[in-house]
């Protein structure tokens, strides 16, 4: 399907029989049912109330075919997405590696005792570890171990460190609440993160009355479980629930777990470069590599950290190529990788892996670009901020300019699609419009939007842009976008 993207629409098969004047005709009556329709559904319940911005473009020849306030601002939510994976994939290439590495500050001895430290340096790779949003099948923590094992490396006399000084300390837009900041959703931003930066806890039922079988993920005993959380009967109130207290790596259950219920809950990581280095230090005594020393962590400011030019390299991980990691963002819209991704292209093109210099980057993309940008307002890499703020028209024009770039296919797969996966995996997915759009979705409280590529039955591509604020139904106002995406597939 990319390659309809890759050159210019086809003609309707019933204005090309009609002859020059009536393709015209043919083409200016179904632009008019499609706008009347359109307008028709945005009068609706549930629809009316909504604010909404609509931008739908024809690049083949540059048809402009609905406009609904298509240079007024709006919350664009977890859309803006596609701004920030857009610059990143121009300014660093589809090929870029993240690369971890594995440095020390002291010798290798003959015997294979490191007379030092070993110190893991994150370089903003989302991808070390993590087992539900994997763009690589094996913990980069794992290979590293087997790179120090194949050096002969058999000792660590000093401490194991996790370096995560290449971002500056978590700056997250000035839009996150607080109680963002608790969740998975907000998970704090850092160059050596693991697993999305959060800890998992679950818990099952064990005899009445007795304390409940803990578990965490990752498996580390980096972690200190403290249980007190008991099994219930069968009807008792479900009461259990976790907390890691305030700096500690103590992790404390408490309440009741009904016998036939099991639970899960994730704690947001307070240190993850810590996390990171305990997990590694437990992947090198696997391999019978000894470490005498303590795990700690190492941050931007800190003294040791400005000394790494003087560590020795022993061992290096590099990622997937930076398309792979684009999918995650934009298919199952992550926050926290768009948010590395974003102090990444600060740290990379502008020496500061900052939230600021990261959007200094973003904003250099788009005005050699030349996408006018005067209207909008960019305060994170996700959309999660509620600062955010974009036009149809913009985002309109920034897909059309990426069309005629080198990596647009490569990057076009990186978009949900609809009925089959990402975002978009349940919706769409009606025989005649499921495979047909390639989109990035977005939802907050009150907004919810859809922007991207489509193809209609008969061969034409679109892009569009369809924001919708102050939403008091997001399901009929979701509901609604897909209809005029379907409408857009089948009548245009």
């Amino acid at each position: 399907m990319v390659r309809h993207f890759l050159r210019l629409c086809l003609p309707l098969a019933l204005a090309a029989a009609l002859g020059p004047l009536g393709a015209a005709e043919a083409r200016a009556d179904g632009l008019e049912t499609l706008q009347t329709t359109i307008a028709r559904y945005l009068k609706r319940p549930g629809a009316r109330s909504a604010q909404w911005g609509i931008s739908i473009l024809d690049p083949s020849d540059n048809t402009v075919l609905v406009e609904v306030n298509p240079d007024k601002p709006f919350l664009p939510a977890s859309v803006l997405k596609v701004v920030t994976t857009a610059a990143a994939v121009e300014k660093m290439g589809p090929e870029f590696l993240y690369r971890t590495g594995a440095y020390t500050n002291g010798p290798v001895d003959e015997d294979g005792s490191l007379a030092g430290d070993l110190i893991l340096v994150g370089r903003g790779d989302p991808n070390l570890m993590n087992p539900r949003d994997e763009a690589e099948p094996k913990s980069a923590f794992g290979e590293l171990a087997d790179r120090l094992q194949e050096l002969g490396i058999r000792e660590v006399r000093g401490d194991v460190i996790g370096d995560d000084s290449y971002f500056s300390p978590h700056d997250g837009g000035k839009g996150w609440t607080a109680r963002e900041l608790q969740t998975r959703y907000g998970a704090p931003v850092n160059a050596l993160s693991i697993q999305n930066n959060v800890v998992w806890v679950t818990a099952r039922p064990s005899k009445y009355k007795k304390a409940v079988i803990v578990g965490v993920e990752p498996a580390t005993s980096h972690f200190r479980i403290r249980n007190r959380a008991v099994t219930g009967s069968r009807k008792a109130k479900q009461t259990i629930r976790a907390r890691l207290d305030a700096g500690s790596n103590t992790i404390v259950i408490s309440g009741t777990l009904p016998s036939a219920r099991t639970f899960r809950q994730h704690l947001v990581l307070e240190n993850p470069a810590e996390t990171a280095a305990a997990v590694f230090k437990e992947e090198l005594e696997r391999r019978g590599i000894s470490v005498r020393g303590e795990v700690l962590s190492l941050h931007h400011g800190d003294g040791e950290a400005k000394r790494r030019a003087t560590w020795t390299l022993l061992a290096e991980h590099r990622s997937a190529p930076l398309v792979r990691a684009l999918e995650i963002i934009n298919k199952r819209s992550q926050n926290l990788h768009a948010e590395m991704l974003l102090r990444a292209l600060g740290a990379e093109l502008r020496g500061r892996g900052t939230n600021e210099a990261g959007l200094e980057v973003v904003n250099e993309f788009l005005v050699e670009a030349g996408i006018d940008s005067e209207k909008i307002r960019l305060d994170d890499g996700c959309g999660l901020s509620r600062e955010n703020l974009l036009t149809p028209r913009f985002q309109t024009s920034l897909l059309g300019f990426l069309l005629g770039r080198p990596y647009f296919g490569l990057f076009y797969d990186t978009l949900a699609v609809s009925g089959t996966d990402g975002t978009l995996k349940n919706r769409l997915s009606a025989l005649e419009v499921k495979g047909s759009i390639h989109a990035k979705t977005g939802t907050l409280r009150d907004v919810t939007t859809l922007s991207g590529y489509l193809t209609t039955r008969s061969g034409r591509n679109l892009v569009f842009t369809i924001f919708a604020n102050r939403v008091t139904s997001t399901e009929r106002v979701k509901r609604t976008i897909d209809e005029i995406c379907s409408l857009l597939v089948k009548l245009y």
